[in-house]
């Protein structure tokens, strides 16, 4: 896999806009999405006006006016598109335009228009329960003054009315998957277009609805499996908007192979790929280390990698077993938590880098380099386990060293991350047997 990293101006994001915008601010998402044909080009040239929202301050919340706790209950409880069709105060453009103008602009070449109006309805109720949602959010934006004493309790109130709503709006579970399917279709025609910035955009349409979903009781690994069924490969392709961790664990068992082979011969057994993977899996805190894992080995071979991203990552990994090692296991010092998992005690005190054998970083990873080449064992990694855990909680981390060493053969970290992934095993083993 191919990985670029790079940091973006977030101003053409719509996560956390108020969804229903006036002129100058839907035109400034129309540039910064890269719409415009020009400067001078308007986004009025490409949207028919039934598509605008025309309201009236007493059926919307608006950041012009502030207001009484019960109005904005009643706008929560009603559909504000029903509420205001016949206002004529105030014209707003709801941001869901962005994508019916990239339809119109030709950008979505092998989606009808018309199968986009078809899913009007679904866009206009996603970008309704966005609304509610950034008004019950940002709810001391539009309190009058004097209830803002009470705004943690009228949240929690507000936040119960917008359940029920959803409660009494909810579309049909089958409805929900077509539209799904059909956003995420957008979806992937933005990105075949390089429209990028569109396709991010429309990425929060499909959490919303995947939330949706999970509202009628579907669970999320369902979900993930059904949609694009029919043209995914390894992994589900909903895992390019939000990675769902336990699934994509689950459909990344490939890249623990190695590992298993290594963890057959120390302990002597003959574990399956997948039974090595359910038995990691059973504790849910493991995800995060197993994850961050699978996000470290895809940037290896990336085009331009962030060492400090890399860098965070194996400080994660390392440094969370540790936690987690101590939780279980109650010694005093830390290698004495380690040695408790060995087999061979000894063996184990005697092959760990003690403090007093190196000066600096350097001299400590060349220690764990010498480390790594000696005959295989359980001890072995979890020597190189406790140095690695010394080594990233005291010293800046040498990525030549580290990550590539001499002769660009990933030994060391290599060689850490199988020591990671015995020792959650053997943890999880150790778990099994005490309860018998």
């Amino acid at each position: 896999m191919s990985l670029f990293e790079i940091d973006l101006n977030k101003d053409f994001k719509i996560v956390h806009s108020s969804v229903f915008l006036n002129n100058n601010d839907f035109q400034k998402y129309f540039q910064k999405n890269s719409l415009n044909n020009d400067f001078n080009d308007k986004f009025e040239n490409y949207v028919e006006e039934e598509y605008f929202l025309t309201i009236h301050q007493d059926f919307f919340v608006t950041s012009r006016y502030r207001y009484e706790v019960d109005e904005i209950f009643a706008v929560i409880n009603e559909n504000i598109y029903y509420k205001n069709k016949d206002s004529k105060e105030i014209v707003l453009y709801p941001e869901w335009l962005l994508f019916y103008i990239a339809m119109e602009k030709k950008y979505i070449v092998n989606i009808p228009k018309q199968e986009f109006l078809d899913y009007l309805k679904k866009f206009k109720y996603i970008s309704e329960i966005r609304y509610k949602k950034y008004i019950i959010r940002n709810l001391e934006d539009y309190l009058n003054i004097k209830e803002l004493a009470n705004l943690k309790s009228y949240k929690e109130k507000l936040n119960n009315q917008f359940l029920l709503f959803l409660k009494r709006t909810k579309f049909e579970t089958k409805v929900l998957y077509n539209f799904l399917n059909f956003i995420y279709k957008f979806h992937h025609e933005l990105k075949n277009k390089e429209k990028y910035k569109l396709m991010w955009n429309i990425e929060v349409y499909i959490i919303e609805t995947i939330n949706l979903l999970i509202t009628n009781g579907i669970l999320v690994e369902e979900i993930y499996l059904e949609i694009f069924k029919n043209r995914r490969g390894t992994y589900s392709v909903l895992h390019d908007i939000y990675k769902y961790k336990p699934l994509y664990i689950k459909e990344s068992k490939n890249s623990f192979k190695s590992h298993l082979v290594k963890i057959n011969n120390i302990f002597k057994i003959q574990l399956t790929l997948d039974k090595f993977i359910e038995t990691l899996t059973l504790n849910k805190k493991y995800e995060d280390i197993l994850f961050s894992y699978l996000e470290l080995i895809k940037r290896f071979n990336a085009n331009k990698m962030s060492e400090d991203v890399m860098s965070a990552m194996i400080k994660g990994i390392v440094l969370g077993l540790e936690e987690y090692i101590k939780y279980d296991i109650k010694e005093n010092t830390f290698d004495k938590c380690l040695e408790k998992l060995s087999i061979d005690k000894v063996l184990f005190q005697n092959i760990r880098i003690k403090q007093k054998e190196y000066d600096d970083g350097n001299e400590l990873l060349d220690l764990i380099n010498n480390l790594t080449k000696k005959e295989e064992s359980l001890e072995k990694y979890l020597a190189i386990y406790y140095s690695a855990r010394n080594y990233l909680a005291h010293y800046n981390l040498n990525m030549d060293k580290f990550f590539w060493g001499d002769d660009g053969e990933r030994l060391i970290v290599s060689n850490v991350i199988d020591s990671v992934l015995i020792i959650l095993y053997k943890i999880e083993i150790n778990k099994q047997e005490d309860e018998k």
